[in-house]
């Protein structure tokens, strides 16, 4: 007996120890609080086969029944092992039951479920809730339960049972199966709950266990797994009655009904951008100019044509022009690396590309890596085609109209190649469904790489509305962009979730009426239901669209138009638009019953044709539909369900594609990329998602060493869009594996998890210390919504910057705090306390919390504060005879961007310093002036001879380098040279080059120049607003400016007396701007006696920033 319960403990211990649950898709219309049954008759011929076969196989006819039980059980959870409930005898307990349908053949399955069967029958009798309760496990838990007694399961209510097992009793399940045995009869018989399930649903059920015991009793040898359990009549139901209404298209493509409108009103605007608007005939007729241009250069049907421009009227006019002359629209971002814009033009085989003069930076490197690539300004195919009548060129509808490249698993981006018949279909779907008419106005904001750019583009135009080109610099600004759709009176809007949020807290924070707006359609990621309920409390009268589709389906397939807030919990995809059949199916391509989870496949119309010259990946996701011959299927890879009201709902990913900030992602091109690095051996990218923060990237490698994740950073960037480059990599000696020796997943992702919350918690361990004044718990406030973390995790002790802060991040510390605090604060004083003791200094109040002291690796308030009015103390060293380095910003820089160099420089070298110049923090309050460089160089110098430094190194960088130049030449004046003078990424170049671009800078706009330092990137501050943005437009064009005619001053009048002081001349080789330094370093020698070049291998323009290890090393080489 105790060699018995002994067995039973083991056994009921692993049993609970695997834990599981298994829920049933719900499907009623009309949910209410009940319980009813349904019974249903077994073939008579089939349950004289089953009993046939319970004798072949040995077995009890309930081993049957459970195994066929099993199996519908894992066709209504789309899972291989299943968890019931088991109750074997009349009066028994309900046994927790995990079955395993991984057997190939009905044989296989009943011997596994014979087993356990067998096995909870012998342990029936252990006190196995006991056991719960001691060891504390859970132990699986059931929806459903399957009554083997006899009683057929309506003897066995609900009500009526008892569990063994498990935190809920047995009246939970949602459903009771059993069958009642009479001779030569049997009869399953189902007790169901009404809130969950309704007569058909409880009906099908039902046919779903007599069709799996009939394949059961027709051949046990047959692989189960294939085989489906639904009826004709559902399926039927599911192919024909759930797909989209069926519209017939007009025979004509996009671009033909575009000149139709345009033949009925010419003079009517088509399209705006800023102070710009053409009319549809010039659209037209330039579009007519372009596409002969690309005719007179031998383009072909079907040839794919590049269009490499910014988001301007232009490039509509050259997307036209590539449907009119019957080519394929291949959309490329000129922003995109040069490797990057190379590979897509070579994978697509794209030998002619589009673009203007503003657009070619990269474009120019990429295409001269590829012979016999044609690069064609719109300018000059414009200048040299006069003719814009329609071209006239036959275009059919299963004729290519676009490619648009996404993100791959193998490394290699693919190319979504799709026809004129699914794009017209996506665009009256559109104009329908989102109330697209001729007097509407149409918001276009999207990347040219998004596909929803497409119909944002040109949806208008087939109907006589106007199309709104949204420039970046407003999109980023959502003051300006709302003011922006006011004014532009948009009634057509979409955009991504993250960025509807960021809309409707502005709306919250300053209610405002939104007259002309009629729709607004929100895509690329889930949306939750917490938005729309936002949205709708501030906007109840605009309906919302949740759209959803793929690229290789042109574009959106199911469009959910809400008029208020959705009753489920996850908001719908909605119906399928009109001529599009969406399945839901297995790994067979059969559909799984309704409601129950699967893979979302298409067929129909939309289905584009495959992946451009990618046969292998084509092969993989576009198959011919099993159920509709003659049509394409696409394989999605999304997982979804139907719902009762005949609409689709989303899951999630059933591979490694994940959808951040809209745009989707292949986590395999990123780690090809990765593993591509040096010094990385191998490597693993997971997803973690951070609530109300979103979703982010997390690289974990293995190698030798740690390497610099900035140095990491730039390497992906190199070949990768920003989007796709991680913000976060993790190295480890090995990365973590599974059994079967794969990398461990799951096991990273609760890693990133757990790294990221400790991230959040900062200061909460050890040393930790809660605000103490009124002033810290309102700066807390702030951190903790700046920085993304909680407010009670962050202590009076914290450092900015460590806890991630930075320069932009700061800028918007600065707007949270109505400008209580600038930049130039929160770089001197880092800590929270110390930072709020400055904020009573200037309020006249006494902070009554303790002091700060030190503070952290940047010095507190105590370092920070005790520096002149243009020196920021970045570090301090351990001796103070090692020196101080000061640094001169960038053009528009501020001191933060040294920070980096300040931290990699050992404790034993030079104190740090860098220099706050006047005007050039973007969140100050009033308009600080900009000083000219001849006066800044003044302070400088004297506030480091004020405060009595010794040993001083100074570095500028890029234009930085001409105020560093004057204040080693006025230290050399007073008698107390530099020690050493570092010029970074700067080259001498000739009077006339400098004074050339010193006018090219006076003749742009802010606005232009913020815009192309957002885009570009630079070393000053990003600014959250344009405002802002502006205003460091402004001090970079001041400071190029001043460092142009400061140096073409010096070279056209060159100094009497040269410096004494060492110059060194330190770049990055892979700069462009300083391309030739090993020559071209000596033409310093006009200023210095002793110059040499330091080279670091990479690194960019900005190098002290992306490779401040190496930054520091040169320092130290010079002074060493």
């Amino acid at each position: 007996m105790a060699v018995h319960l002994e067995g039973g403990r083991d056994f009921w211990h692993r049993v609970l120890l695997s834990g599981g649950s298994t829920t049933l898709p719900r499907w009623t219309h009309a949910p209410a609080a009940g319980v009813a049954t349904h019974e249903e008759p077994v073939p008579e011929e089939v349950a004289a086969g089953l009993r046939r076969r319970a004798s072949e196989l040995a077995v009890p006819l309930t081993t049957l029944l459970l195994a066929a039980h099993a199996r519908v059980l894992a066709a209504l959870s789309g899972e291989r092992e299943v968890t019931a409930g088991y109750v074997a005898a009349p009066g028994d307990p309900v046994l927790p039951c995990r079955l395993d349908t991984a057997p190939e053949s009905w044989r296989g399955l009943v011997a596994e479920v014979h087993g356990v069967e067998s096995a909870l029958r012998e342990h029936g009798g252990y006190p196995v809730e006991a056991l719960r309760r001691e060891t504390g496990l859970p132990g699986p838990s059931y929806e459903t339960v399957f009554d083997s007694s006899g009683e057929g399961g309506v003897g066995t209510a609900p009500a009526a049972t008892r569990s063994a097992c498990g935190p809920e009793p047995a009246e939970q399940a949602v459903l009771v199966v059993g069958a009642a045995h009479a001779p030569g009869r049997l009869v399953l018989r189902l007790r169901y709950r009404t809130e969950a399930l309704d007569p058909d649903s409880a009906r099908r059920i039902a046919g779903y266990h007599c069709t799996a015991l009939a394949l059961l009793a027709a051949d046990p040898d047959a692989a189960h797994h294939p085989q489906s359990l639904l009826s004709a009549e559902e399926v039927h139901f599911q192919l024909e009655e759930l797909a989209g209404p069926r519209r017939d298209l007009p025979d004509r493509r996009a671009h033909e009904l575009f000149e139709e409108r345009v033949r009925m009103h010419p003079q009517a605007v088509a399209v705006v951008h800023g102070a710009r608007s053409w009319t549809y005939r010039e659209v037209n007729e330039r579009a007519n100019r372009l596409g002969r241009a690309l005719l007179a250069r031998g383009l072909r049907s079907e040839d794919p044509v590049a269009v490499v421009t910014e988001r301007t009227p232009e490039w509509l006019t050259a997307v036209l022009a590539v449907f009119k002359a019957g080519g394929v629209y291949l959309p490329i971002e000129p922003h995109f690396p040069a490797g990057r814009i190379a590979a897509t033009l070579e994978r697509a085989r794209c030998r002619l590309v589009l673009t203007t003069a503003d657009s070619t930076a990269t474009l120019e490197p990429a295409a001269a890596t590829l012979p016999g690539t044609t690069v064609l300004c719109l300018d000059t195919a414009l200048a040299e085609q006069t003719d814009g009548r329609d071209l006239g060129v036959a275009v059919a509808g299963d004729q290519l109209a676009y490619i648009y490249f996404t993100s791959g698993s193998t490394g290699t981006p693919k190319g979504a190649m799709c026809e004129h018949a699914g794009m017209l279909n996506h665009l009256r779907a559109k104009i329908d469904d989102l109330g697209v008419t001729d007097s509407a106005v149409v918001a276009q904001i999207a990347p040219q790489c998004f596909d929803i750019s497409l119909w944002q583009l040109v949806s208008a135009l087939l109907v006589g509305g106007r199309t709104l080109l949204v420039e970046q610099d407003v999109i980023l600004d959502a003051e300006r962009f709302l003011d922006r759709i006011v004014e532009g009176r948009v009634s057509v809007l979409q955009v991504v979730p993250s960025y509807l949020e960021v809309v409707m807290t502005c709306l919250e924070r300053r209610p405002r009426a939104l007259p002309d707006l009629r729709c607004v359609s929100v895509t690329g990621e889930p949306l939750k239901k917490e938005l729309t309920e936002r949205w709708f409390a501030a906007q109840p009268d605009i309906p919302l669209v949740n759209a959803y589709g793929l690229t290789e389906t042109s574009d959106d397939t199911n469009h959910e138009v809400m008029h208020g807030v959705p009753r489920q919990e996850r908001v719908p995809l909605g119906r399928p638009i009109a001529n599009v059949h969406v399945y839901v199916v297995d790994e067979h391509l059969r559909p799984v019953p309704l409601g129950a989870p699967g893979e979302i496949v298409f067929s129909g119309v939309c289905v584009g044709r495959g992946y451009v010259n990618d046969p292998e990946r084509t092969a993989a996701a576009f198959l011919d539909d099993p159920h509709r011959p003659g049509r394409r299927l696409y394989r999605s890879g999304d997982h979804g369900r139907w719902l009762p009201d005949g609409k689709l709902e989303f899951l999630g990913r059933r591979d490694t594609q994940v959808k951040i900030r809209g745009f989707r992602i292949e986590i395999g091109e990123i780690e090809n990329t990765l593993l591509r690095v040096p010094g990385v051996r191998d490597g693993a990218v997971v997803v973690t998602d951070r609530g109300d923060r979103g979703k982010h990237l997390v690289a974990f490698y293995s190698g030798p060493q740690e390497l610099d994740p900035e140095r990491l950073r730039e390497q992906l960037g190199a070949s990768l869009p920003g989007y796709m480059v991680p913000p976060v990599f993790q190295w480890r000696e090995s990365l973590p594996l599974t059994a079967n020796g794969k990398t461990d997943r799951k096991a990273l992702t609760a890693l990133a998890t757990e790294l990221a919350d400790l991230a959040d918690a900062g200061g909460t361990g050890e040393g930790y210390a809660v605000p103490a004044t009124p002033t810290e718990h309102r700066l807390a406030t702030a951190w903790a919504e700046v920085l993304g973390v909680p407010q009670d995790r962050v202590g009076r002790m914290d450092h900015f910057f460590d806890r991630g802060g930075t320069s932009l991040a700061a800028v918007r510390l600065a707007i949270a705090l109505d400008r209580a605090v600038s930049l130039k604060d929160v770089t001197r004083c880092p800590v929270l306390a110390d930072l709020a003791a400055l904020v009573d200094e200037r309020s006249g109040q006494t902070p009554a919390g303790p002091p700060a002291g030190e503070g952290g690796p940047l010095g507190a308030r105590a370092a920070g504060i005790a520096g002149g009015v243009l020196l920021q103390t970045l570090s301090r060293p351990a001796d103070s005879r090692a020196g101080a380095l000061v640094c001169i910003p960038p053009a528009g820089g501020n001191a933060v961007n040294f920070l980096p160099l300040a931290q990699a420089l050992p404790g034993g070298g030079p104190a740090v310093h860098a220099v706050e110049l006047p005007g050039h923090d973007p969140a100050a309050t009033g308009a600080e002036p900009l000083a000219p460089l001849s006066e800044v160089a003044v302070q400088v110098a004297d506030d480091i001879r004020r405060q009595g430094m010794s040993g001083v190194l100074l570095w500028g960088h890029s234009s930085g380098a001409a105020l560093a130049v004057a204040v080693a030449r006025l230290l050399e004046e007073a008698g107390t040279p530099a020690r050493h003078l570092f010029i970074g990424a700067q080259l001498l170049g000739s009077a006339t080059e400098r004074r050339s671009a010193a006018a090219e800078l006076e003749q742009q706009s802010d606005a232009v120049i913020a815009a192309r330092l957002t885009a570009g990137g630079s070393g000053g501050t990003p600014a959250p607003g344009a405002r802002q943005a502006e205003r460091t437009a402004a001090a970079y064009r001041h400071d190029c400016v001043s460092a142009h005619h400061y140096f073409a001053d010096l070279v056209q009048s060159p100094p009497a007396d040269r410096l004494a002081t060492a110059v060194t001349v330190v770049v990055a080789a892979d700069d462009p701007y300083t391309a030739g330094a090993a020559l071209r370093h000596r033409d310093w020698g006009v200023l210095a006696r002793r110059v040499e070049l330091y080279e670091l291998t990479d690194g960019g323009h900005h190098f002290p920033r992306t490779r401040p290890l190496e930054t520091a090393k040169a320092v130290l080489h010079a002074t060493q």
